[in-house]
């Protein structure tokens, strides 16, 4: 019976049996999507059998290989009838089955086909099953130029399965873009590209893919359905560089091991009419190259070692967990989920083209959500001058931050703009360093942990757009010179209002190098140039002061005005209650923290041949003598910030407890000191605790 082979023409119209299904190691529903060059609609439902059994679908054609099987299934060439055994090689309605045990390798090449249409060099077959229960069994799909009858050269080999496949754990599928075969007019010979497409397929053995021959530029490619690489199974990208849409399928999964070589590459991309998802379960080594091109990367679990994943043009990020490395470098990309501890996700700003015209800037969009940031997000304006690199834009969303958010622009010429709310939460940190970081779309940040502005670079708030610096929250601006530091600008050119930053909790400089300011020397931190400041912090850094004495000067600014020294805290009173001591502390509003106080209390003893015969308040600095001995009954401490005031309750120790038992009371010298000097010295007196009856 004559039979012919389907073309890609005719699978673009779906003209294929996708009703049968095939017996699998467990039931699974898989994913409907496009091959390559067709929107084919279908449904597949997987049953169960017997684990112990290899998976194989009923009626197969099953191949034997030269001598029909009668010493064991050998190595073979797909086109030849005799190695089959209906006899007749496998097409459409066939289930195609290597399964008999032993090692050999089973090659389908475009020569061996002997097909009369140049443009369909490949078989289609209803499903396939690959591996035995012993041995080692190869499909080898091997792209080689051939001659066809009307003298032209066919560079491309192809299994297009209808329905489900497998396979098994001793099985292995090699695409293998290689040079050979035959061509015409004499020119060298050159290989062609090589595909696996239909199904879905699921796989618990072995693909390889390989590129020998780079000068065709013909690639390697998986079109199918949908693709499963199962626990133990291997995905293999091992040679040449594969750039063309290797993985072209509308649901890839990862539950094995997915492995790109020095060298190589995978791309993660879409045909006109369909789309893609690849999503990561377990291992990813990456020592090539990854891009995800107009598809969807998800990284549900397991890991990416090695390399970034790149994602570009209409790529999409669905990250939940594992460590790994992203890197946006071209157009927009769509990031969704949680960044998890341990990942770092960058967004690059870096020219692209689209229709014809060169775009500088790089778009990330959060898909209308929150994306949680629990690991690391970069967002960095690359390049230098107006011709290279570009800004970034963070845009449709929200970001939670319990992570760090690190903004980095290296040229002037670029920018940073977060367009979307940010709440930084406690343990979250955020640092702009260089440039300009522009809130601009009338968004609100809400700092509960640590925001750093670093020299030479601006937080920009404008538009209408906000920042609250809550109790929690810390603001650092970083001072490097006189003339270099962070600082805040606070503008209001139009249209939908001023940009507002509300002061609370901790404004921090902290000098860095070997910069040291001279005493009493301020810095502009926060320009208001149309827009406004409002509250006071609760504290400053150590050694700075907030000055909010210029909201109307020519510039108007908030400052931080730099002292030799902090301030220190006011003793309001000391007094005791029986055995206790209570001193009450507080200090100055509106400055930085006070220094650290502390206190000790202490009484002198006179002594008569060796034994105690009176008690005497007198200052432990006095010299003692062989008459008396310094004691101290009992020491505290405390650290204030601005504002603040704190009652200390100390009660005596065990020398003061033995000396009240012997004496009920004495007088001692209560001596506070803060910044290496004394600030009050109090006489007091300490009674023996009264017994309640």
């Amino acid at each position: 019976m004559k039979r012919a082979v389907l073309s890609y023409t005719r699978l673009a119209l779906g003209l294929l049996d996708v009703t049968k299904g095939l017996t699998m190691h467990r039931t699974r529903s898989l994913l409907v999507g496009a091959v390559t060059l067709a929107t084919v609609v279908l449904s597949t439902t997987g049953v169960q059998i017997a684990s112990t059994a290899v998976a194989h679908a009923a009626g197969c054609d099953t191949w034997y290989g030269p001598g029909g099987g009668t010493s064991g299934a050998t190595s073979g060439l797909w086109g030849v009838s005799s190695n089959w055994s209906t006899g007749v090689i496998p097409a459409t309605p066939d289930n195609v089955c290597i399964t008999e045990p032993g090692t050999y390798t089973v090659t389908l090449a475009p020569w061996s086909l002997g097909t009369a249409d140049p443009n369909s060099a490949g078989s289609n077959v209803n499903s396939l099953t690959l591996g035995a229960t012993s041995g080692a069994q190869t499909l080898d799909i091997a792209g080689q130029a051939s001659i066809s009858n009307s003298n032209e050269t066919v560079n491309n080999v192809f299994l297009n399965m209808a329905s489900s496949s497998m396979i098994n754990s001793n099985g292995t599928v090699i695409l293998d873009s290689t040079a050979g075969g035959t061509s015409a007019g004499g020119a060298p010979p050159s290989g062609g590209s090589a595909t696996l497409s239909g199904g879905p397929l699921l796989s618990y053995g072995h693909v390889e893919t390989q590129v020998e021959d780079t000068f065709s530029g013909a690639g390697t490619f998986l079109s199918l359905y949908g693709f499963t690489n199962e626990t133990g199974a291997s995905l293999s990208v091992s040679t040449g560089t594969l750039t063309e849409g290797e993985v072209n399928t509308s649901s890839a999964t990862n539950e094995g091991t997915v492995t790109v070589a020095t060298g190589a590459s995978l791309v993660v991309t879409p045909n006109t009419f369909s789309t893609t998802t690849f999503t990561n379960q377990s291992s990813v080594v990456n020592d090539g190259s990854i891009t995800v091109s107009g598809a969807t990367w998800a990284q549900s679990a397991g890991s990416i070692t090695g390399n970034a994943v790149l994602l570009q043009s209409a790529a999409t990020l669905a990250d939940a967990a594992g460590p790994a490395q992203f890197i946006q470098n071209y157009g927009s990309a769509t990031i969704t989920g949680t960044i998890a501890s341990g990942q770092t996700v960058t967004v690059l700003g870096e020219p692209f083209n689209y229709g014809g015209e060169t775009y500088y800037s790089s778009t990330a969009s959060l898909g209308g959500a929150q994306l949680v940031n629990d690991g690391n997000l970069i967002l960095e304006a690359t390049g230098t001058g107006a011709t290279s690199g570009g800004s970034v834009y963070l845009t449709d969303g929200a970001v939670l931050n319990n992570g760090t958010i690190t903004a980095e622009v290296l040229d002037p010429s670029w920018s940073i703009h977060p367009q979307v709310p940010i709440s930084n939460r406690h343990g979250g940190t955020i640092s702009v360093t260089g440039g300009p970081f522009i809130q601009d779309s009338g968004t609100a940040t809400t700092n509960d942990g640590h925001v750093t502005v670093g020299p030479g670079a601006t937080y920009v708030l404008a538009q209408g757009s906000s920042f609250a610096n809550k109790s929690d929250g810390t603001t650092i601006l970083q001072i490097a010179s006189a003339t270099h530091y962070g600082t805040f600008g606070l503008t209001g050119p139009c249209c939908a209002g001023p940009g507002v930053y509300s002061a609370g909790g901790t404004m921090a400089p902290a000098l860095i190098g070997s910069y040291k300011p001279p005493a009493n020397k301020e810095f502009q931190v926060f320009a208001l140039e149309g827009g406004s400041f409002k509250g006071k912090f609760t504290t400053t850094g150590r050694n700075f002061s907030a000055d909010y004495s210029h909201h109307s000067s020519n510039p108007a600014f908030v400052g931080a005005i730099y002292a030799a020294s902090r301030p220190r805290p006011r003793v309001v009173s000391v007094s005791t209650v029986q055995d206790k001591v209570v001193v009450v502390l507080s200090c100055p509003a509106g400055g930085a923290a006070c220094s650290a106080a502390r206190f000790t209390v202490t009484v002198t003893e006179h002594l008569t041949r060796g034994r105690i015969t009176a008690l005497f308040a007198t200052s432990r600095t006095s010299k003692a003598t062989s008459t008396t001995k310094h004691v101290v009954v009992a020491t505290g401490a405390a650290s204030l910030s601005a504002g603040s005031a704190k009652s200390l309750t100390v009660v005596v120790n065990r020398a003061g407890l033995a000396l009240l038992s012997k004496f009920k009371s004495f007088p001692a010298v209560v001596t506070v000191i803060s910044g290496g000097k004394t600030i009050r010295r109090v006489i007091i007196v300490l009674h023996r605790p009264v017994k309640k009856k």
